[in-house]
């Protein structure tokens, strides 16, 4: 009990830090800004200590399969510190900023050909009026893409690669996924398979599609919104985590139907 509590308030900590971060780094953050930031990052770290104190399971999907929810975290923390870290750089604040905005230049190169979420994020959302803002808008999306991209291949690697989840037979389906609901027969394996490949087609097309979808909703989003910097950091970080989030959750439910389609087949 002693353990689990601690495990949750570190946990719950490291995701009040994540969040309040931009908030405590960005050039232009404002006192109200941080109020803000404050009062969301003390809500979803009283949501994380709930979840992982509990013994039961709670909404959390997989809590009991590590390193599932910590690849998810991983991928949205390095996702958001790399755009705080182009912030400060495109500002000067940092010793390496030159460096730091030529790689972000070089994989802007890299990942803009016809249709990419590189070039249809400075094209369709931010146009041809503001080159500067275009250019910022073309890095930020670089940059958290390059870390989704190399997220998704990793950790879909890890989870099929190798012995995950640990101690397959005790791994309890019900408890790592308490939003499932239950079925008999081969209907569970088939659910959990056409649930994945589906997480994981939303996921590849989800940077097109909300680019698109941003760029018809124009006439109630001002671009020029995305020149303040919190509201480019999370809205970006958004952007590029929804996608890896979903490829990993297919890859993962795709894999537990696999083992439960073998454990049937062993029957």
């Amino acid at each position: 009990m002693l353990t689990r509590l601690i495990g949750a308030l570190f946990r719950a900590a490291l995701v009040m830090a994540v969040i309040v971060s931009p908030a405590l780094l960005l050039p232009d953050a404002s006192q109200g800004g941080l109020e803000t930031a404050l009062i969301f990052a003390v809500l979803a770290a009283a949501f994380t200590l709930f979840e992982y104190a509990s013994s039961a399971p709670g909404i959390v999907n997989f809590r009991f399969a590590p390193p599932y929810n910590r690849a998810r975290f991983l991928t949205f923390s390095l996702i958001l510190i790399s755009l705080i870290m182009l912030a400060r750089a495109t500002e000067g604040e940092t010793r390496f900023a030159q460096d730091y905005l030529g790689f972000a230049d070089r994989l802007a190169g890299l990942l803009d050909f016809p249709f990419s979420p590189v070039r249809l994020a400075a094209d369709f959302i931010v146009g041809t009026g503001d080159e500067a803002l275009a250019l910022l808008v073309r890095r930020a999306v670089a940059l958290s893409i390059s870390i989704s991209i190399a997220a998704m291949a990793f950790f879909t690697l890890l989870l099929w690669v190798f012995k995950w989840p640990q101690r397959r037979e005790k791994f309890n389906l019900w408890v790592n996924l308490p939003t499932f609901a239950p079925s008999s027969g081969r209907d569970v394996e088939r659910r959990l398979i056409r649930g994945g490949w589906i997480y994981i087609f939303a996921g590849l097309t989800l940077p097109f599609t909300l680019t698109v979808l941003s760029s018809r909703a124009l006439g109630w989003i001002d671009p020029q919104a995305l020149a303040a910097y919190p509201t480019l950091v999370w809205g970006v970080t958004i952007w590029a985590f929804l996608p890896a989030a979903l490829v990993i959750r297919g890859a993962a439910l795709i894999k537990v139907g696999w083992l439960v389609r073998r454990a049937r087949t062993a029957e």
